[in-house]
């Protein structure tokens, strides 16, 4: 009788909300800090998640910080890998700004029609995100294949990791809301993925 090897399990969660010196900028790849405040919610995540995970996030403080508030609720100790290509995307020269002030920008319009694959002043579009967060996703599937795997990043990563579980485009992916302190759940059997919740 043959056997199938047991699935990798990504647990994605979004880091917790930014500090309120941020209220609707974009802080993309800043390294700004967040908000811990809400211990439900971080207890809440911890319930969710199997004591034997490996722990992943990307390089900024703000998926750390998160990640061993929760690990601290059952008063586990972690020490996370941390992956450059999980991060944010970058926004690049428009990072800081708020939303409504890029309708300054010269490149404004052609953002608006293509978010996907518009790449901001000195960033990178959202579809460049999907191809590093893949090309991250196939590396931790091999090198941990069978495990579990928590992983604290952000919106725009979760959205590029649910569009390669899904098959979506970049552009289909972007529609998807991703909330702080959100959890997803996406499975790998082999070559196959099970997507078991978005945003939860």
């Amino acid at each position: 009788m043959s056997t199938f090897p047991d699935p990798t399990r990504f647990y994605w969660i979004r880091h917790a909300p930014v500090k309120a010196m941020m209220p609707g900028r974009i802080y993309g790849q800043r390294d700004v800090g967040c908000n811990l405040k809400d211990i439900d919610s971080l207890k809440r995540l911890a319930d969710l998640l199997p004591e034997d995970a490996l722990w992943v996030t990307s390089t900024l403080s703000r998926t750390k910080k998160t990640a061993k508030a929760i690990a601290a609720q059952k008063n586990w100790t972690i020490n996370p890998l941390a992956y450059k290509e999980l991060m944010e995307q970058n926004f690049g020269l428009w990072q800081s700004k708020t939303w409504d002030e890029l309708d300054e920008e010269p490149a404004s319009k052609s953002f608006w029609d293509d978010p996907a694959h518009t790449c901001p002043p000195d960033g990178e579009s959202f579809a460049t995100v999907c191809q590093r967060v893949e090309k991250c996703i196939n590396h931790l599937g091999r090198k941990y294949q069978g495990q579990h795997i928590v992983c604290v990043a952000h919106a725009g990563t979760i959205r590029a990791a649910a569009a390669q579980a899904l098959g979506l485009s970049p552009a289909n992916a972007l529609k998807l809301k991703i909330d702080t302190l959100s959890i997803s759940r996406f499975s790998l059997f082999d070559n196959a993925w099970a997507v078991e919740c978005i945003n939860a």
